[in-house]
């Protein structure tokens, strides 16, 4: 029993909470600026009615069938809201922004590549294979999304670029989910199936706590900015120029 209603609460408030934000991201107009991670946030709201319905009222298949596309539609849109904090922070460096997305479309390409590998080198049924298959999607996007998070937040931090409150919210809400995630299906590796039960636990209360962060980062106000302490960006606008040239020669 209390496995149980541990495992609503957790379930439930994830979109209860998201359904807030995204309340106040129409309020504030800000699903103009961040239109890709506003439909994520929507979409974790649908997602959860018509999961939430199936459960209970539909039929196991459905279920899992509605599941599959869902975990789909959720981990691509994760991983253009990645990309939508790159172009944010480096707007003003339209070289730096096309490799970005130059980055960001091999390694979508790469991912989808291992996930049908691994789905077609699999054994058994069609829907282990398929499970298959996305698992090892899912896994290889935690991989790549936290590591270019990592990398942003280095390469921000050397060379202090100034980014908007709620961007830095939103690196941060990923990394913190990814990095979670990684932990725990590599504990479930070794654990097996005793630790499944634990893993959902744990997957939706990093989830949830990367809500919480969006909220916080949301809600709070943007500290005030000391432009006189910042360096110089030359180094910057010296690797844009050299990929303006690199792209146009």
């Amino acid at each position: 029993m209390p496995f149980t209603v541990l495992k609503y609460a957790l379930w439930v408030a994830g979109p209860c909470l998201q359904a807030v934000m995204a309340g106040f991201m129409l309020k504030r107009k800000l699903y103009r600026k961040y239109p890709v991670f506003f439909a994520y946030t929507v979409s974790h709201v649908i997602r959860f009615v018509v999961l939430f319905s199936l459960y209970h009222h539909g039929s196991k298949e459905a279920y899992r069938e509605t599941y599959l596309v869902a975990d789909v539609l959720d981990a691509a849109l994760a991983f253009a809201a990645i990309y939508e904090v790159f172009s944010n922070v480096f707007r003003a460096y339209e070289e730096i922004r096309k490799l970005a997305g130059i980055v960001f479309r091999w390694a979508l390409i790469v991912l989808v590549f291992v996930a049908v590998l691994t789905a077609t080198g699999s054994t058994g049924a069609d829907t282990r294979r398929i499970l298959a298959g996305l698992f090892a999607f899912d896994q290889g996007v935690n991989i790549v999304r936290g590591g270019l998070l990592l990398l942003l937040l280095l390469f921000c931090s050397y060379l202090r670029l100034s980014w908007d409150h709620f961007v830095f919210g939103i690196a941060v809400g990923f990394a913190l989910e990814s990095s979670v995630e990684l932990v725990a299906f590599a504990t479930l590796a070794h654990l097996g199936p005793v630790g499944s039960w634990a893993l959902s636990l744990i997957l939706a209360a990093a989830y949830n706590c990367a809500v919480l962060v969006w909220l916080y980062y949301l809600l709070s106000p943007a500290p005030a900015e000391h432009p006189a302490k910042l360096p110089s960006h030359s180094e910057l606008d010296d690797w844009n120029q050299a990929l303006r040239e690199l792209i146009y020669q």
